[in-house]
């Protein structure tokens, strides 16, 4: 601090500038700018910027007001500082100001960006929740729908079949009524049945329902549903029996030499089972067995519209199986063991039938085709012959 009889002139210890026009002391002793140390304050939160802990507090009314003149007013305007008096000087001070503002924009720029790209996340999460609120509604009103179609139709159901059994009774009572006098007995009859189906008008609606589905074709008739629980039963068993079974580490390794073997290609035999007029491509396969265990049979399904029942074990083609109308998607077979030496085959082919082929294994007998049916969802995904079929006759597929 510099002083002389006409003025004294102070430098702010936040900036170092000289001289200041609103110096202000502090209660630690030290000199600044009112402005910026104001500033200063509502920045740190009130907290003394010149106290090295940075615990002490400091308040406007605690700085001690400093005249620069006598009158309190300044009589002269303050000169440049001693580093903006010459052309270098002021070239590295607009080079700072110069920088100072570019890292200022850099930095707003990288809020601007981090902003929107929480704001787009934002979005994208507000319209996701959106859709999937839009889609439990519509899943929502279509089963109000459903539940509404279901139960109209199964009240009318009900109706309609129980004004068609009372016309029946009323037709038969007209009938009979026609065709012989009625006695006294007979009369009290007749209106002791017509107040007991006042007393139960259900009756006749349940045993019209229950005649239809007796005679609905798509439900599995009893003796069919038995004989396929108990062969799942049977099945069931063996492969628990067989999934606790423990190989010892000659079977082991015996597999893993097979398996050796087949990656390199040992032993392979190559044998065209399509016609070499069609479009080449296996499409399906599968691979069946003799009971004994003494013949091998591999029957596959492509491009060429027919299946082909080939016996590995003797490496001969056994039967040709056509009349398919596409691509023959999917197979499935069983050799039974009732003596009879045939073996069922069943195919799906991609004109949206499955057809059933009795094909014979002894003898020079040709293959027949036992039926087919028409799929109303397109072509067959899969065919399977079911485990508990006994027979060409008594097959479940």
């Amino acid at each position: 601090m510099a002083q002389s009889n006409a003025t004294q002139t102070f430098t702010c210890a936040l900036t170092g500038l000289s001289p200041l026009t609103d110096p202000v002391v502090t209660p630690s002793g030290y000199v600044a700018s009112r402005k910026l140390l104001l500033t200063k304050l509502s920045e740190n939160g009130g907290v003394d910027p010149f106290d090295v802990a940075g615990t002490r507090r400091l308040d406007e009314s605690t700085l001690v007001e400093l005249a620069t003149a006598s009158g309190g007013t300044a009589v002269a305007v303050p000169p440049r500082p001693p580093q903006a008096t010459s052309l270098p000087s002021l070239l590295g001070m607009l080079q700072r100001e110069f920088d100072a503002v570019l890292l200022e924009l850099y930095d707003s720029r990288k809020a601007l960006e981090e902003t929107r790209r929480e704001l787009s996340s934002a979005l994208y999460q507000n319209d996701a929740a959106v859709r999937v609120v839009a889609r439990v509604v519509r899943e929502r009103d279509e089963a109000r729908g459903r539940l509404e179609e279901f139960l109209a139709g199964d009240h009318g159901a009900a109706a309609n079949a129980a004004n068609a059994a009372a016309q029946r009774s009323e037709a038969a009572a007209s009938s009979a009524t026609s065709a012989a006098p009625v006695t006294e007995p007979q009369k009290r009859g007749r209106e002791e049945e017509a107040m007991a189906t006042e007393e139960e008008p259900d009756v006749p609606a349940k045993k019209a329902k229950t005649d239809e589905d007796e005679s609905d074709l798509t439900k599995i008739p009893a003796a069919e549903l038995s004989a396929m629980s108990s062969t799942w039963k049977k099945l069931s068993k063996g492969r628990k029996s067989i999934a606790k079974l423990k190989r010892s580490g000659e079977e082991t390794a015996n597999n893993e030499a097979l398996l050796a073997k087949l990656a390199e290609g040992a032993n392979e035999k190559k044998v065209n089972l399509g016609k070499s007029s069609a479009k080449a491509g296996v499409l399906c396969m599968t691979s069946l067995k003799s009971n004994d265990g003494t013949a091998e049979y591999t029957v596959t399904g492509g491009h060429d519209r027919t299946a082909i029942v080939y016996n590995v074990t003797s490496g001969q083609i056994v039967a040709t199986l056509g009349g398919a109308g596409g691509d023959v998607t999917s197979v499935h077979g069983m050799v039974f063991d009732d003596g009879s030496g045939m073996m069922l085959v069943v195919t799906g082919s991609a004109d949206g039938f499955a057809r059933a082929y009795a094909v014979p294994l002894v003898g020079d007998d040709e293959p027949t085709l036992l039926g087919e049916a028409e799929s109303n969802d397109g072509a067959p995904v899969n065919v399977t012959v079911h485990p508990s079929s006994s027979g060409v006759g008594d097959a479940r597929i």
